[in-house]
C-alpha cells in the first residue's frame, strides 16, 4: 500500500506506470511523460565499490538543496552505502536533510535534519542520537523527480518532500491517527559522516506568534572533503517558516539533553523539538530556505522562492517537475521502447543534471573561494561541486551538447574561483578546494568548450591558471603532484609517488588541452612546448611488456603482474582508481600515437579485444574489475577506442554489452559510484550511440539503442534514427549525415557534423561492415 497525500491532479503524475511499451513523445501518447520514466531508486543500492550514492529525494535541476532521506539499518550504519545519505537496504529513516552529494566516493554534507515524531526519549535525556529514526517500507514510498513521499511506521507519520527553487523546499507531515503529541525535530548536529562527527558548531532560534513560528540556526560542517580548506569548514544557513500549526511547547537541545521552555541554544550539536500537540490527522508543512552566505540569506531565499511563504506544496511539486521535463525532453525518444529501457535511459538523463549545484543565490549572491562573499555578474551563475576528475569525461561533454548555457556558467565559475582563490580546482565542493583524486583536467573541459566553438569566457584567464598549474610547482592550492620530476625526466618516478604512472598519463593528457588552447590563443611557443609534453606518455610505455608501467628515479621499470588489482588497491604502487590493464589504454589525446606503440593496428586491436574478453561478465560490482572496470572513471572511454583502429563493430558490441550487463532498472542499476552523473551520463552517450572524446570535438559511433530520436538544441533540432536497430542488430553498416556518408569503420564525427545535422541515419545489422 502506498499511502500519498496529494491532489488529484498531483497523484496522476506520482503514480507509477508498468506498460510494456512506451513513448516519450506526449503528443504521440498520453501515458508517456518522461517524468514518470524517472526511478530516483536506480543508483541508491549496491554494496562496496558498486554502490551508485545518487541521493532519492527531490531537487530542481542543479539546484542546491537536495532535500532527501538519510537512512540506515537500525543500529548499522555503513559510511560507504550512504553517499547520498539513503541506501536501498536500509530500514529506517534517520532524518530528511537538505544537502547531500550525488553519488561520489565519499560522505559529506547531509546538514540541517529534519523529523516528525510521536513522543521524546523518558526523562529528556537519551544515549541514541537518532532517538526520533523510524521504520520504514519500500511499499510505502514514493520516489519520483520533485516529489518523495513515505510512511514513517514507527510514528504514524506520512512524510512527503517537495522543491520550490534551488535553495528552497518544503516539509509536509501528515500525523496518521491519534497516537501521541505531533512533534516535529529539527537536529542542526545531523551530518553524514561517521558518528555525526562533521559537526563542531551549531545554533538555534525558534520564534512563536499567533501567524507563524520561525525556526532559524546554522551549522558549521566539517565533513571529509568540507574540512580541506585548512580545517575551517564550510557554515550552512538555514531559515524554517511553519504557517498552518503553532507549537503548544518548544524545547532545545544540546549534548543529548532535552530543555522545555528554551528557544535558542548554542553548542556543539544543538537542535529543537516542537511539539504541536495531539491532533489527529493533523497536517503541518514546514518551507525552509538555505543559504551558504548568512543567516538573512537564508530568509531571503526561502521568502523569494516560495513567493512569500505562499506556494502550495503541490505547486512546487508541479513546478519542479515542469522543470524536469524541460530538461529530459531536450533528448527526446520518439519511438516505441521496452518500458526498461525508457527508464534506464531517462533516469540516467536525470542523475546527469542533478549536479553541479548553483552556489550563487537570490540576489546573486555567494561564498567564494577566498571566504568573502561576492555577488555574480548579471546573467552568471556560479556553481560548485564538482568532481572534474570524473565529470570531464562524459558528464560535461553532455551539458556542453544539450546545456551549453550550464557549461558557459560553469567556465566562468572555474575562471571566477581561479581568481579568487588563487589555483583553478581539480574538485570544488561548496566554496572549497578539495583537492580531491590528480592532474588537473578542468584543462580538459576548457579544451572541450574551445574545440566545440564554446568560447563565451575569459579563455586568456583560464589559461592563465593552467599554464600555471602546469609549470609552476609551488601553487597555493592545486598544482601538480610530482611536476618537477615530471619536467625533468619526463614522466613522474615511482620513488616518491605512489600513484606515478597515472600522474604521468593524466599530465599528458591536460598538456594536450594547453596546447589545444594554446594554438586558439596562437601561443606559437606555447603550443609547441605543450604538444611536445604530451607525448611524454611514451616515457612510462614499455616496448617489452607492451603496457604502461611505473618507472623509478634511474629509469627501471616496475611493471607489475597482469591483472594487478593488489598493486593498486592494496599497495598504491603506480595506479589511481584502476590497475594496470586499465590504464594500460589511457592516451584518450593520441590513441593513433598508442596503436603505433602497439606496433599497428593489429595488435592493439587484438590486445584490446583480449582485455574484454577476460572481463568477469557477471553483475557483481561488489569489488572492481580487474579488467574492464565499468564502474570507474579511468577505462570508461576504451570501449570506444576501436574505432580508432578501424573497427567500430568492436566498439558497438562491447558497448552494447556494457549497458545490457551493467545498466539496469534495480537499485544496483549503475555499476559503481554515479560520481555526480559520471557513469550516468556514459550511458546516456551509449545508449544515443555517439560518445564524445573529452578535449575534442569529436564523437565516436557506439550502437544506438533507439530508433528515432530527437536532440533539441539551441535553435536546432537533430533527428537521430537508427534502422533496424536491437540486440542481434548492433552493427552500424552505413552513417549519412544530411545525404553525406561517414566511414562505418572508423565511425568518427564532429561536433558541428553532429548539431548542425538535420539528420543523423544509422543503418543497422547483425553483422559488421565488409
Amino acid at each position: 500500500v502506498v499511502v500519498v497525500v496529494v491532489g488529484s491532479e498531483l497523484s496522476s503524475l506520482v503514480s507509477a506506470s508498468h506498460f510494456k511499451y512506451v513513448y516519450a513523445n506526449e503528443s504521440s501518447n498520453p501515458n508517456g511523460d518522461v517524468i514518470k520514466f524517472v526511478d530516483p531508486y536506480i543508483s541508491t543500492g549496491g554494496f562496496g565499490f558498486g554502490v551508485g550514492g545518487d541521493p532519492v529525494g527531490t531537487q530542481v535541476p542543479f539546484g542546491t538543496m537536495r532535500l532527501s532521506p538519510d537512512g540506515s539499518r537500525g543500529d548499522v550504519w555503513l559510511d560507504f552505502e550512504h553517499y547520498g545519505g539513503y541506501g536501498y537496504a536500509d530500514t529506517h529513516i534517520r532524518c530528511f536533510s537538505h544537502t547531500h552529494m550525488v553519488g561520489p566516493g565519499a560522505t559529506d554534507y547531509g546538514n540541517i535534519g529534519v523529523m516528525p515524531v510521536r513522543k521524546t526519549p523518558f526523562g529528556s535525556q537519551w544515549t541514541d542520537d537518532y532517538w526520533y529514526q523510524s521504520e520504514f517500507s519500500h511499499d510505502e514510498e514514493i520516489a519520483t523527480p520533485g516529489f518523495y513521499s513515505v510512511n514513517l511506521t514507527t510514528s504514524s507519520v506520512e512524510a512527503s518532500l517537495t522543491s520550490c527553487g534551488t535553495h528552497c523546499g518544503i516539509h509536509r507531515y501528515t500525523f496518521m491517527g491519534n497516537t501521541g503529541s505531533n512533534m516535529v525535530v529539527f537536529d542542526v548536529g545531523q551530518s553524514i559522516s561517521e558518528k555525526r562527527a562533521a559537526v563542531v558548531f551549531s545554533n538555534i532560534s525558534v520564534f512563536v506568534n499567533e501567524q507563524f513560528t520561525e525556526i532559524s540556526g546554522t551549522a558549521l560542517n566539517k565533513g571529509s572533503l568540507t574540512e580541506r580548506n585548512g580545517g575551517v569548514g564550510v557554515f550552512t544557513y538555514f531559515y524554517a517558516r511553519i504557517s498552518d500549526a503553532v507549537p503548544v511547547k518548544v524545547g532545545t537541545f544540546s549534548d543529548r539533553s532535552l530543555e522545555w521552555g528554551s528557544m535558542g541554544v548554542t553548542g556543539k550539536q544543538v537542535g529543537a523539538v516542537l511539539d504541536f500537540g495531539a491532533n489527529a490527522n493533523q497536517q503541518i508543512e514546514i518551507t525552509v530556505g538555505l543559504s551558504y552566505v548568512n543567516q538573512n540569506q537564508a530568509k531571503v531565499n526561502a521568502e523569494v522562492q516560495s513567493q512569500s511563504f505562499s506556494r502550495s506544496f503541490d505547486s512546487c511539486v508541479l513546478d519542479t517537475q515542469a522543470l524536469w521535463r524541460g530538461q529530459l525532453l531536450k533528448v527526446e525518444v520518439n519511438s516505441a521502447m521496452p518500458h526498461d529501457d525508457a527508464v534506464t535511459f531517462y533516469t540516467a538523463l536525470y542523475h546527469s543534471m542533478m549536479a553541479p549545484t548553483q552556489w550563487s543565490e537570490e540576489g546573486g549572491w555567494y561564498l567564494g573561494m577566498d571566504n568573502k562573499t561576492h555577488k555574480a555578474p548579471e546573467n552568471v551563475t556560479r556553481y560548485t561541486d564538482m568532481s572534474i576528475w570524473d565529470i570531464h569525461r562524459t558528464q560535461i561533454p553532455l551539458l556542453h551538447l544539450i546545456n551549453p548555457d550550464v557549461s558557459y556558467n560553469i567556465a566562468h565559475s572555474l575562471v571566477g574561483m581561479y581568481k579568487e582563490g588563487g589555483d583553478i580546482p581539480r574538485w570544488p565542493i561548496a566554496n572549497v578546494y578539495s583537492g580531491c583524486m590528480i592532474a588537473n583536467h578542468a584543462n580538459i573541459i576548457f579544451a572541450d568548450m574551445v574545440a566545440k566553438g564554446l568560447t563565451n569566457f575569459d579563455i586568456e584567464t583560464a589559461y592563465e591558471g593552467m599554464r600555471l598549474q602546469a609549470t609552476d610547482p609551488n601553487r597555493p592550492q592545486i598544482g601538480r603532484a610530482g611536476l618537477e620530476e615530471y619536467l625533468t625526466l619526463g614522466y613522474v618516478a615511482s620513488n616518491n609517488y605512489g600513484k606515478s604512472a597515472s600522474l604521468t598519463l593524466a599530465f599528458a593528457f591536460d598538456d594536450f588541452a594547453l596546447a589545444s588552447i594554446a594554438t586558439f590563443l596562437n601561443k606559437t611557443d606555447d603550443v609547441e612546448m605543450f604538444t611536445n609534453r604530451s607525448k611524454y606518455y611514451r616515457h612510462i610505455w614499455n616496448d617489452d611488456k607492451k603496457y604502461m608501467c611505473p618507472r623509478n628515479l634511474s629509469g627501471t621499470f616496475e611493471c607489475h603482474p597482469d591483472p594487478s588489482l593488489h598493486e593498486w588497491l592494496i599497495a598504491d604502487k603506480g595506479f589511481c582508481e584502476g590497475d594496470q590493464a586499465e590504464w594500460r589504454w589511457f592516451v584518450p589525446h593520441d590513441i593513433e600515437g598508442l596503436i603505433e606503440l602497439f606496433g599497428g593496428k593489429d595488435l592493439y586491436t587484438k590486445e584490446l579485444t583480449s582485455f574484454f574478453e577476460r572481463t568477469f561478465w557477471d553483475n557483481s560490482t561488489t569489488l572492481p574489475n580487474p579488467f574492464y572496470w565499468a564502474g570507474n572513471e579511468p577505462d570508461i572511454l576504451e570501449p570506444f577506442q576501436f574505432n580508432a583502429a578501424g573497427r567500430a563493430d568492436l566498439s558497438q558490441k562491447f558497448s552494447r554489452d556494457i549497458m545490457r550487463q551493467y545498466y539496469t532498472t534495480k537499485p544496483d542499476g549503475v555499476p559503481g559510484n554515479d560520481d555526480f552523473g559520471t557513469l550516468s551520463a556514459w550511458y546516456v552517450f551509449a545508449a544515443l550511440g555517439v560518445y564524445p572524446l573529452a578535449g575534442t570535438d569529436k564523437y565516436m559511433i557506439g550502437s544506438p539503442l533507439f530508433n528515432n530520436v530527437t536532440l533539441h538544441l539551441n535553435n536546432h533540432e537533430v533527428n537521430i534514427i537508427a534502422n533496424n536497430t536491437s540486440d542481434s542488430n548492433p552493427y552500424v553498416v552505413s552513417i549519412d549525415i544530411d545525404g553525406k556518408s561517414v566511414d562505418p569503420k572508423t565511425a568518427t564525427i564532429t561536433h558541428q557534423q553532429l548539431t548542425n545535422a538535420n539528420k543523423i541515419l544509422f543503418q543497422m545489422s547483425n553483422t559488421p561492415p565488409a
